[in-house]
């Protein structure tokens, strides 16, 4: 048997076709090779004894995304250099070369019915659970279709991965368990765990895998899509991945570092399972093992959970000490971005783009919107905008109503129609922008995704601005999800379960203060590195300018939506499936009509 590689094999987009390079094997001599690993798994040997590079299974596409091996996250492959340097070259004469660019921490999912050219840098489910040396996988979702699910996972491997489903459907009589466990019984290999929910208004609503492979490796992913074949299909999703992460070399290792750096991340993540009790001990053992220093980002989740006002604690120092759920999580991470940003832009202007607008009281909205905007209740309303197609934009979307079942809001009663009236000010529509090189070419994809992102400016016409941070989440615009503040308990209230990722400028600097003894011990710091992250559109990687503020590196953040944004004309109202729509979709199918029985 063949001696293991030390380090992982760094994979080649082309790793996996045949292209005359020297050292390609033969299909019949991969094939043979990749047979002698499957049958090494089901012997007591482990770890399996041939390198990842000797499969023909097309695999996730981690080849974009820094790998456990990179000295910091930051590092950009010599290819995407040469592209940055290319395509500067083409516009100007003096070479970008000292401006490091760096693809965006997100990635939408592929679209099945629009051409590749708008499928440019996105990812697959396939691409995540494809990879034939995953060994276990535990799967966080609110729908399934296990059957369906499976199919992804490689067909050779299929049946041996360990797979954990966990949904929130604890109730017994729930059709929901009921079809999930039924589906578990056709896969000896999948079991299905639920989540304890305490309030009847409260679901597990997170989206993440938890990866581990036969090489010692891990992986977290946290995306916005259920486990359907409707979401993966033709719907806008998108999913942050963290690179493979070895296992510790030391495991006595315990100090938790700043917001943003990896070990605060495994530590929130590592608490955020604690919250499903015993049934997730398993992954948090396993996880407590690896090691998270290539992460860069801040975990913002929500379990059922009561908490004290947190308003009381001021300081950032003080609230990092704190178990904090929901929007007081969030107001945390924000705080602490706030106390690296060496200034923070005063017209800054917050864009929520969601799939769901729940029933939002006033003075919710007080506590809410200001935490996002880091502005006074009073100043909110002209620094924030909210994101959510009409019923228009659903008709026309690739799948037309059929996408709408997933898209959330009410606008029948009194009450709901004075939520519109009050929110309207701030409503903007999917759809397609004025300005070609400012779209993202997903206005036809129906919006399942959810994101927050504060830009320095409102964005225009003239004005594309930077992005102060961004937040890839599950959390829709509901009190459920992000908590409330119970004026007489003097207590913040959670129900659900949800989970995101939150990025900002300055984790990508070279000298970022991740305040991780080992790491900053030998790290080779660079002061004074400026950082700015832009929206990019098409691709996930920044073109390098010139640059008058001596910016050092560019970090792209891959928008779903067009700018400038589309506000609500006056007869505009916001998508109900509760609502009756008699203009016929894309598909000739009106609402709800033709979807009965």
């Amino acid at each position: 048997m063949d001696s293991r590689p030390v380090k992982r094999v760094k994979l080649d987009s082309d790793s996996n076709t045949s292209n005359g390079l020297p050292g390609n094997s033969d299909a019949a001599s991969i094939r043979a090779k990749r047979t002698a690993f499957l049958n090494s798994i089901s012997r007591s040997v482990s770890p399996p004894g041939i390198s990842r590079s000797g499969t023909n299974t097309p695999t996730p596409k981690i080849d974009a995304l820094p790998s456990r091996q990179d000295e910091a996250i930051t590092r950009v492959s010599p290819a995407q250099n040469d592209q940055s340097e290319s395509s500067h070259d083409s516009t100007s004469s003096k070479p970008a070369s000292r401006v490091k660019c760096i693809p965006s921490p997100f990635k939408l999912t592929s679209i099945r019915d629009l051409p590749s050219s708008q499928n440019n840098d996105t990812v697959s489910l396939h691409d995540i659970l494809g990879n034939p040396l995953i060994k276990e996988a535990w799967i966080f979702n609110f729908c399934f279709d296990v059957d369906w699910l499976m199919t992804f996972f490689d067909p050779d491997v299929r049946s041996q991965v360990k797979v954990k489903v966990v949904h929130g459907s604890w109730k017994r009589d729930s059709e929901n368990r009921i079809a999930i466990e039924n589906a578990c019984t056709r896969w000896p290999n999948v079991e299905s765990l639920t989540a304890y929910l305490p309030d009847p208004f409260g679901t597990h609503h997170s989206k993440m895998f938890v990866l581990f492979t036969h090489d010692d490796s891990a992986q977290v992913v946290i995306h916005t899509a259920n486990m359907l074949h409707q979401d993966w299909t033709n719907m806008t999703q998108a999913a942050w991945q963290s690179p493979f992460l070895p296992k510790l070399k030391d495991k006595l290792q315990t100090s938790i570092g700043n917001i943003g750096s990896g070990s605060r991340f495994k530590y929130d993540l590592l608490a955020y399972l604690e919250a499903y009790g015993s049934k997730t001990r398993a992954v948090r053992e396993q996880l407590s093992d690896f090691d998270f220093t290539s992460v860069r980002g801040a975990l913002v989740a929500s379990v059922p959970s009561r908490m004290n006002d947190f308003s009381i604690a001021k300081g950032v120092d003080e609230l990092s000490s704190q178990k904090l759920w929901g929007y007081p999580s969030l107001f945390r991470a924000l705080k602490a971005i706030s106390a690296q940003q060496a200034e923070h832009p005063k017209r800054s202007h917050v864009v929520c783009q969601v799939s769901s607008i729940a029933t939002l009281p006033m003075t919710w909205l007080d506590q809410f919107f200001p935490t996002l905007s880091q502005k006074p209740s009073a100043q909110m309303w002209n620094s924030i905008s909210i994101i959510y197609p009409t019923p228009s934009n659903v008709a026309t979307s690739l799948d037309g109503y059929s996408s709408g079942g997933s898209i959330h809001t009410k606008a029948q009663s009194a009450a709901h129609l004075k939520q519109v009236t009050t929110l309207r000010r701030t409503l903007c529509k999917w759809t397609q922008g004025p300005k070609e090189e400012c779209r993202a070419g997903r206005h036809q994809a129906a919006p399942h995704i959810k994101t927050y992102v504060s830009f320095a400016e409102k964005p225009t016409a003239n004005l594309r601005p930077d992005v102060n941070w961004a937040l890839l989440t599950s959390a829709n615009l509901s009190t459920q999800a992000w908590g409330t503040l119970r004026g007489k308990e003097k207590e913040v209230v959670v129900q659900s379960f949800e989970i995101g990722v939150l990025v900002w400028p300055e984790l990508f600097a070279e000298d970022f203060d991740t305040s991780e003894q080992e790491d900053n011990s030998s790290r080779d710091t660079k002061s004074g590195d400026k950082v700015r992250m832009v929206p990019v559109f098409g691709s996930d990687t920044p073109h390098a300018v010139e640059d008058s503020n001596h910016t050092s590196t560019l970090v792209g953040l891959r928008l779903p939506y067009d700018l400038p944004l589309t506000p609500y004309a006056n007869g505009d109202m916001p998508w109900s499936p509760q609502g009756t729509y008699d203009t016929p979709d894309r598909h000739g199918r009106r609402w709800a009509r033709d979807f009965r029985g």
